[in-house]
């Protein structure tokens, strides 16, 4: 029988399982920051890296680190019983974002599958990187609403990329801000389940609706991307109206938040507990 201070295979005693502070939390965003954008601007890295590789290698490192340091709070457990049914709004989008690519005639198989194999990195390595190891960090140091409107701002914040660089500075906004709203959504799926692994599911899926729409508009000759008009202002607010209604539904589903209600939670100051 192994006991609680020592390894699976009968050796010294484990090192206890600590919360990653705050600078560590941060040291590790940059490093990861610095892995994903190698896509996007591509002079980092000569061109060599392609999608997914990127993802792929980010979420090495977070995995590595994880082994390594064995962080608590991060959530990587199964979901708690019954609370899928809390989220029947964001489902819908998914059912929505499903039936629109139908409606256009759907996408190739292989399509389909390469879509998906380069989302997978995507969904893991943010989700592992923002709710998994950002959020807990954050909230050790700060009350629950500072450290659910900071990670969300980050996580829209690092979505500035996907067209900035481009010089498409009214879509990379509008995409940012859409995905502040996401954000939302997924941080309230790790609070009211207890879990990671329910957002990483969520986060895949939505990328492969969002991506797979805009790939099925773009096969029946329709405008390039989700927002058509060229003005900023009206490309931020249609991504707005589209998500804004899940990330309300998002903020409701937190609102017990700090009370010690909610399973994905984590000790903050309130309670007497600081991050180092």
């Amino acid at each position: 029988m192994t006991g609680p201070d020592r390894t699976p295979w009968g050796g010294g005693p484990t090192r206890p399982r600590r919360p990653l502070g705050l600078k560590g939390a941060l040291a590790l965003l940059l490093l990861w920051a610095l892995a994903t954008l190698a896509n996007i601007f591509p002079f980092l890295t000569g061109g060599l890296l392609l999608a997914p590789l990127p993802q792929a290698l980010a979420t090495l490192i977070l995995l590595t680190c994880l082994g390594i340091f064995r962080w608590s709070d991060t959530a990587l457990g199964m979901p708690r019983p019954g609370s899928l049914r809390l989220f029947w709004l964001p489902f819908l989008y998914l059912a929505a974002l499903g039936a629109g690519i139908v409606a256009l005639g759907g996408l190739p198989g292989a399509l389909f599958l390469g879509l998906a194999a380069a989302m997978v990195w995507v969904a893991l390595s943010e989700e592992l990187m923002f709710r998994g190891l950002l959020f807990p960090a954050l909230r050790r140091r700060f009350r629950p609403w500072p450290a659910i409107w900071l990670t969300s701002l980050m996580f829209g914040a690092v979505h500035l990329g996907n067209g900035w660089a481009e010089g498409l500075h009214g879509l990379a906004l509008a995409q940012s801000l859409a995905a502040v709203s996401t954000g939302l959504v997924l941080l309230a799926m790790r609070l009211r389940s207890g879990s990671i692994l329910l957002p990483m599911l969520y986060h895949l899926l939505w990328n492969i609706g969002v991506l797979g729409l805009d790939h099925a508009l773009l096969r029946q000759g329709g405008a390039p991307g989700w927002l058509a008009d060229p003005n900023p202002l009206a490309q931020i607010a249609v991504s707005l109206a589209l998500v804004l209604p899940n990330g309300l539904y998002a903020l409701w589903l937190m609102r017990d938040v700090g009370r010690g209600a909610l399973p994905g939670d984590v000790p903050g100051p309130e309670a007497g507990i600081g991050s180092r």
